[in-house]
C-alpha cells in the first residue's frame, strides 16, 4: 500500500521544521514511509494527487488542517479505490481531526498505522463535492427532496452539514454514514437599538435531515461558503453524493 503524503503550504513555515523531522522519523519507524508532495503556488492539490496516482499510490495522507483535507477529499471522492488519511498539524481549523478521532501531531502516526478505515458520505453542491458543510446567512427558499418547500420570512443562519459540528456542544455533530444531510436553520438575533433594552430569548435551531434540497435566495443572491474555502452563489442543488470516501479514522471518532 504505497503512501503519498500531501503537505499543506503553511508547513513551510520554519516553526514546523522540527515537527516535520520528528514526524517523518516516526513514519519511517512505523514502516509508513512514502513519497512527499508539497503544495505550492505552482503545484495544486489536483497536480499532487494526479502525480501520486501515476506512481500507483493507493493511500493519500493529508498533512495539514480542515481546509487541506476538504480540498483533497473533493478530488479523492472521484477515485473509489483510494484511501484517505490525515495527520493534523497546527491548532487552527482542526474540527475534522476531532470528529475523526485523530490526535494532532506525532500521535496521528499511530492512528495511521492502525489503519481503521470507514466509508463515509460526501456531499455534492452543483456537481462539486464537499466533505464538511455549506453555510450562509440571509433569507431563502428551500425545496426539500422535491416534496415540500420552506421559506424564511426573516434572516436566518443556515448550515448544511455532511460531517461537521452544528451546535455549541462538541457532541452536536452530523453523522456522515446515515446518507442524510443535517440542515440547521437558526433565526438571526434582532440587533436593533430597541432590542438592547430587553432580554432576548435564546434562538433554537430547526434541524432537518434531508437527502437533497434546492436552495434559492430571497432577494439578492445568497453567498454560500463551502467547506470553509470556496464561495458559490445560489441557486444551488445540494445532496448526498452517490460516491463514498474511504478514510482512516481513530478509535475516538464521532460516528
Amino acid at each position: 500500500m504505497p503512501y503519498f503524503y500531501l503537505y499543506d503550504s503553511y508547513l513551510q513555515d520554519k516553526n514546523y521544521s522540527n515537527q516535520l523531522i520528528r514526524l517523518e522519523t516516526a513514519l519511517t519507524d512505523l514502516g509508513l514511509q512514502g513519497k512527499i508532495g508539497r503544495l505550492t503556488l505552482l503545484k495544486s492539490i489536483r497536480d499532487l494527487i494526479e502525480s501520486a496516482l501515476r506512481d500507483n499510490s493507493d493511500t493519500i495522507v493529508v498533512v495539514g488542517n480542515d481546509i487541506t483535507l476538504n480540498q483533497t477529499a473533493e478530488i479523492v471522492a472521484q477515485y473509489p479505490k483510494i484511501t484517505l488519511g490525515f495527520i493534523p498539524l497546527g491548532q487552527d481549523k482542526q474540527t475534522l481531526a476531532h470528529l475523526l478521532g485523530i490526535p494532532t501531531g506525532l500521535l496521528a502516526c499511530h492512528t495511521l498505522s492502525s489503519r481503521i478505515t470507514k466509508q463515509m458520505n460526501i456531499g455534492k453542491i452543483n456537481n462539486q463535492f464537499f466533505m464538511q458543510s455549506v453555510s450562509a446567512q440571509g433569507m431563502f427558499n428551500l425545496e426539500c427532496e422535491n416534496h415540500y418547500r420552506l421559506s424564511t420570512n426573516k434572516p436566518h443562519y443556515l448550515k448544511i452539514c455532511n460531517f461537521d459540528l452544528w451546535g455549541e456542544s462538541k457532541h452536536e455533530n452530523s453523522n456522515p454514514t446515515d446518507n442524510l444531510l443535517e440542515i440547521i436553520l437558526t433565526p438571526q438575533k434582532n440587533n436593533s437599538w430597541l432590542s438592547s433594552f430587553k432580554k432576548q430569548p435564546a434562538l433554537k435551531p430547526t434541524i432537518l435531515p434531508l437527502k437533497n434540497l434546492l436552495l434559492e435566495a430571497l432577494g439578492d443572491n445568497l453567498t454560500l461558503l463551502v467547506d470553509g474555502h470556496k464561495i458559490l452563489k445560489t441557486p444551488a442543488m445540494v445532496a448526498v453524493a452517490n460516491e463514498k470516501l474511504k478514510i482512516i479514522v481513530g478509535r475516538g471518532r464521532y460516528f
